[in-house]
């Protein structure tokens, strides 16, 4: 199984969607969506961490997006109980496989939605690791390496996803291949450093390399797992 750095802001994201939700029964009411399914709570949940910000985008109108949340939140629950089948034995892994690959919720939508809403869709699929991305290597900046400019913090940024961010809707998901994109990350993080290294003063440069030293240990703790699988 494939393994790279986690992303933070996808966990906040969880937590606080799943304090409100505690929350809002603990007060008596219950939040939009509410089921007493346990399991189509998850779904929701999860639907919402990672498409709640394409619905928001949408513009139309709020029922609209009710039609195309709940769609989504179909397709969620629908993995949820192909994962469960197929840990009970009442399902292959060819079956859950494709349940849970994207062109699965595609087709889905693809019923549903407008061209235009579709082409929404696929351009917001197209661009969602590289933003996560940029969202993770935020916030690890702004907690390890707070002595950096504003300018400065942008710049590591922006070298970062030019060498890193490259190629991240291409990562397949064997073991092999999980294999060769550590590599591939540990090569292009050195060339990132290269030219971070050549636009920032000493001082500067001091403050990015803590930034880059967390990277640096991730990739090598993933790489070393992958390879132990191998």
């Amino acid at each position: 199984m494939r393994r790279l750095l986690p992303f933070p802001g996808l966990m906040l994201q969880f937590c606080l969607l799943l304090l409100l939700s505690q929350s809002a029964l603990a007060q008596g009411t219950r939040p939009p969506g509410y089921t007493d399914n346990v399991e189509e709570q998850m779904a929701q949940m999860q639907a919402r961490v990672r498409y709640g910000s394409f619905i928001e985008s949408l513009e139309t109108s709020t029922e609209r997006r009710a039609e195309i949340d709940s769609a989504i939140t179909a397709v969620f629950v629908e993995r949820t109980t192909a994962s469960r089948d197929r840990s009970a034995g009442r399902a292959s892994a060819v079956d859950l496989e494709e349940i849970a690959s994207a062109a699965y919720l595609r087709e889905q939508l693809a019923a549903i939605m407008s061209a235009e809403e579709l082409a929404e869709f696929d351009r917001y699929e197209a661009t969602y690791q590289q933003r996560q991305l940029r969202n993770n290597f935020t916030l690890q900046l702004a907690r390890v390496a707070g002595g950096l400019t504003e300018a400065n913090r942008e710049v590591v940024l922006e070298v970062l996803m030019q060498h890193m961010g490259a190629g991240q809707e291409q990562i397949q998901a064997s073991n092999r291949d999980a294999v060769d994109e550590s590599q591939r990350q540990l090569q292009a993080l050195m060339n990132a450093r290269t030219e971070i290294a050549a636009r920032l003063d000493e001082a500067q440069l001091r403050e990015a390399e803590r930034f880059l030293g967390q990277i640096l240990s991730g990739l090598l703790t993933t790489q070393s797992m992958n390879e132990a699988e191998q």
